[in-house]
């Protein structure tokens, strides 16, 4: 499913849709739009996910909204399960793909049903190994956030998930909403690409605009989610904190251009085709400074450093003092290797 040539970009519409199936389409037919790889719900349970706690810590994390805690917000954002079933039949006439976080057996059997071809963990669940290891027994790709965890939490989880057999896309966060440059470790993905060889590794982005998504393509991450809503100044939770359609296009676009100039397979220092013509003509070649006699020995005083690239390179100069030419030349001329005596 992940290819290591290309970026895997993911629209995160979470629950950018409000509760509103109408939204959560115009989201689907956006994304595709907008060149997204996929689009990913969050499909949940509020009462399967944490207790309600008016003045706890989540709601003064998030202050949008009024009085109603985290909770009531959350709940009022759920989607059915026919509802996710319609999104997934819409989303196939869109031709994007279409998946889901899940965050309990409870949305986990509702992704099942309607056969999401993959499985998002958030990072809130990295430690959470009861949930991991349902996911395991599907047999399906699986992309891990790994934000908020260790080194120590990340290889359980990992190790968890390789027991099925399942494809997977391990992807660096930071979860805080938004993070200032100093909080980002964008170095983490290079880190995981060294610890983790065999699974692809990406960048799940909670920044307010599109460059280090597009810095973390730069840095090796082939799966990128970011953020999507259609309007900013939509009400809800997620929407300022996410990239509008022009922003996720103009990323997408930034990100396809950029793959074409990191080729994985290319292992040394090479030359594109077009480059090494350009080294005939704008490389200096050792030529005759003065009318040189056929016979004569030629000195450093003989030679000129002159354009094009196309006859001995200046840095053979050594090798061709002291031998003799084979014709005269006239000045000017360029200097090959069949016109001197060995």
């Amino acid at each position: 499913m992940f290819k290591k040539d290309r970026v895997f970009i993911i629209a995160e519409a979470g629950i950018n849709h409000n509760g509103n199936l109408g939204i959560a389409k115009k989201l689907i037919t956006a994304a595709k739009e907008c060149g997204a790889d996929a689009i990913k719900f969050q499909a949940f349970k509020t009462d399967e996910l944490f207790i309600e706690r008016p003045q706890d810590i989540e709601h003064k994390l998030f202050k949008s909204g009024g009085d109603k805690s985290l909770f009531q917000r959350l709940k009022s954002s759920e989607l059915s399960e026919s509802d996710y079933a319609k999104l997934s039949d819409f989303a196939k006439k869109e031709k994007i793909m279409f998946f889901s976080s899940i965050f309990g057996e409870q949305s986990l059997e509702v992704m099942k049903k309607i056969k999401v071809p993959l499985f998002k963990i958030a990072s809130c669940d990295l430690n959470n190994h009861s949930l991991l290891r349902e996911v395991s027994k599907t047999g399906k790709p699986v992309i891990i956030s790994v934000g908020m965890g260790d080194l120590k939490e990340i290889k359980e989880a990992v190790k968890i998930l390789e027991r099925g057999k399942n494809e997977l896309g391990i992807l660096h966060c930071v979860s805080l909403y938004p993070p200032v440059a100093g909080e980002l470790n964008l170095q983490k993905i290079g880190i995981l690409k060294k610890i983790f060889p065999k699974h692809i590794i990406g960048y799940s982005d909670h920044t307010l605009d599109i460059f280090i998504p597009v810095s973390a393509v730069a840095l090796g991450a082939k799966i990128i989610e970011k953020h999507f809503t259609l309007d900013k100044n939509m009400s809800g939770l997620d929407h300022l904190r996410s990239a509008d359609p022009d922003e996720f296009k103009k990323m997408v676009e930034q990100i396809r251009f950029l793959e074409k100039t990191i080729d994985p397979n290319k292992k040394n220092i090479t030359l594109a085709t077009r480059e090494k013509e350009m080294r005939k003509v704008f490389r200096r070649s050792l030529v005759a400074d003065v009318k040189i006699f056929k016979g004569t020995a030629i000195t450093k005083e003989m030679l000129g450093i002159k354009r094009p690239g196309t006859g001995i390179p200046s840095s053979d100069m050594i090798k061709v003092i002291g031998r003799r030419v084979k014709r005269s030349l006239t000045k000017n001329t360029v200097l090959k290797y069949a016109d001197l005596e060995k």
